[in-house]
């Protein structure tokens, strides 16, 4: 009788998007919808022009959201898939927002490590175009509930299981990864 334990490189805190599933699904055909009703159920998708133009970005200043912020995002290869790189896209400027404190005041700020989201000046100042396309396809898109955006959490892997929506898998039941 034996057990093993198997971790393939860094910690999944199991919310939100697993990205490689995020890859595998859009792959497989889903769209940058079905991929984010896979990974944050109850949230609903909205464009929203009163987001704020310019966020306040650690060690950088204020910063246009779209045309800058979003742009300098690293979280995700920018030879994914377009599908996989729109629900980045959309989880980064959620998350972004909700982190700044938007719709109350918008006038927090947000840091640029892996504690926040990765934000690079030197991708912003020149942006892959498949990413550059994701962010402007989906300009104003984000995930909200009740009004308020939602936690965007995300992680290259999950292990095969969320907590927020089961076992991410083919099959549902742990069988066939993304």
């Amino acid at each position: 009788n034996s057990f093993a334990v198997f971790s393939f490189g860094a910690y999944t805190h199991r919310n939100g998007m697993s990205q490689y599933g995020a890859q595998a699904r859009a792959e497989a055909g889903q769209s940058y919808q079905d991929i984010i009703n896979a990974y944050y159920p109850g949230s609903s998708l909205e464009s929203r022009s009163d987001l704020p133009g310019t966020i306040n970005v650690d060690g950088h200043g204020s910063l246009s959201l779209e045309e800058n912020y979003l742009y300098g995002i690293a979280e995700m290869p920018s030879n994914w898939h377009p599908e996989a790189l729109k629900v980045q896209a959309i989880a980064a400027r959620t998350y972004a927002v909700r982190r700044i404190g938007w719709p109350e005041n918008a006038n927090g700020s947000i840091c640029t490590t892996e504690a926040c989201q990765v934000y690079l000046a030197s991708k912003a100042a020149n942006p892959p175009d498949a990413w550059k396309a994701a962010v402007d396809a989906t300009r104003g898109q984000v995930l909200v509930k009740d009004g308020k955006p939602v936690i965007t959490q995300y992680a290259s892997t999950s292990g095969g299981y969320l907590n927020t929506s089961g076992w991410d898998t083919t099959d549902g039941n742990g069988g066939g990864a993304w």
